[in-house]
């Protein structure tokens, strides 16, 4: 089939949307795997072969062709542009040459050095909190600020600066995939832009750390304007905080609930962390464009269509991961998409393991993952991603099994 004629099924996007997004793909990725939906000249591809294939297909750019939600009036028209636009400029949204550049001036975070300087500064977060904090605040009082501390590291920034900084990012990344665009959410979402240039000017004009001092450079040298450095700031706090706290989540109720009492993820800790980000996957969506008519199992995806790579779908698709629902340390043979794979992956997919395990043996070491009772996420879902409000006492839950 090709584009023109909305598939059965895929007009229940609208109502599917915010309130069952990650059943809406599973669904799609059962029925059909491929999907058009005309309203948003949309390709949803969700079975793990295609993603995993068409992620470094060179034939899909990431720089995508944005269509505006209807019924806007010009004022939420030219708020939806401009934050659109901003977002555009991040580096997972653009493509070479402007791509290649901005990756090569992230790179020096990503060092094995700054790598373990961050993870330390975790571990140091939580060994300074101690065992003595109630599990139902464990995540609120301990593993969400150690986060926060190796962000600051990583970024050379105090921690009341980086708070203002986060607090500008989420609402930014609240504003969400044209799939669930509100004008409320644009609203809040460029004053949180307006907010973070003027952090983001005030950080290069007296720049301290690899970030700032990188990007600084780069505004001299007229390589790259404000609001690229400001798309840079808010790729890494967005990208580097909440995804990690989402993994971190799925792995304490991993080990906490009745998937523990088969675990033992001191036998292998890197696969405990891998199974928590293929679980998670906090960002659901990789956006792509086809730069040409592109034939997928008997449809033609036209040149200059939006294509949708579901990461999350393909990552609980039941082809490559036996029970995919489940948390399992035995798993061989497909790797999860959650950092994506080819020149768009994430350049922090090594700081995100270093910095998980660095907090987990920290945890483990203070004794405040002894006789924890089941833990259990509360999520903010959407249809493009899923993020983690808190971790609290699963209701009437005794102490639960020790994995760690």
């Amino acid at each position: 089939m090709d584009e023109g004629t909305t598939e059965p099924g895929v007009t229940r996007l609208r109502a599917a949307k915010e309130t069952a997004p990650l059943e809406w793909f599973d669904e799609l990725r059962e029925s059909r795997g491929t999907g058009w939906d005309e309203t948003t000249g949309t390709w949803y591809v969700t079975r793990y072969d295609d993603v995993y294939e068409l992620l470094r297909d060179t034939r899909l750019g990431a720089q995508v062709e944005t269509y505006c939600p209807p019924g806007l009036t010009e004022e939420e028209q030219k708020t939806y542009w401009r934050v659109t636009e901003f977002i555009d400029r991040w580096p997972v949204f653009s493509d070479p040459p402007r791509h290649t550049g901005m990756r090569r001036l992230l790179l020096p975070l990503f060092t094995p050095a700054t790598v373990g300087l961050t993870a330390a500064a975790v571990a140091d977060s939580v060994s300074a909190a101690g065992p003595a904090v109630a599990p139902g605040r464990l995540f609120a009082e301990v593993i969400r600020p150690a986060l926060a501390a190796g962000l600051c590291r990583l970024l050379d920034e105090p921690p009341d600066a980086l708070e203002e900084l986060a607090d500008c990012a989420t609402r930014i990344l609240a504003f969400g995939s044209v799939e669930t665009y509100e004008p409320a959410a644009g609203l809040r979402a460029e004053d949180a832009l307006d907010e973070l240039t003027d952090l983001v000017a005030r950080r290069c004009t007296a720049p301290r750390g690899a970030l700032a001092t990188a990007l600084s450079r780069s505004l001299s040298e007229g390589s790259l304007d404000l609001l690229d450095a400001t798309a840079v700031y808010a790729q890494l706090v967005s990208g580097a905080l909440e995804p990690t706290a989402a993994a971190v989540a799925r792995l304490l109720e991993a080990v906490t609930g009745p998937e523990g009492a088969a675990l033992d993820i001191r036998a292998d800790i890197d696969g405990a962390i891998d199974e928590a980000l293929r679980l998670a996957t906090p960002f659901h969506l990789a956006m792509r464009r086809a730069l040409t008519d592109l034939p997928l199992h008997g449809h033609t995806l036209r040149a200059e269509s939006r294509v949708v790579l579901v990461l999350v779908a393909a990552n609980r698709d039941p082809r490559r991961f036996t029970d995919p629902g489940t948390f399992r340390l035995d798993r061989t043979g497909a790797r999860h998409v959650a950092f994506g794979r080819g020149r768009h992956a994430c350049l922090g997919a090594a700081l995100t393991r270093q910095v998980m395990r660095e907090l987990v043996l920290a945890l483990a070491a203070t004794g405040a993952l002894e006789e924890l009772p089941p833990l259990r996420p509360v999520w903010n879902t959407d249809f493009g991603g899923r993020f983690v409000r808190d971790v609290v006492a699963a209701q009437g839950a005794g102490p639960g099994p020790s994995s760690v």
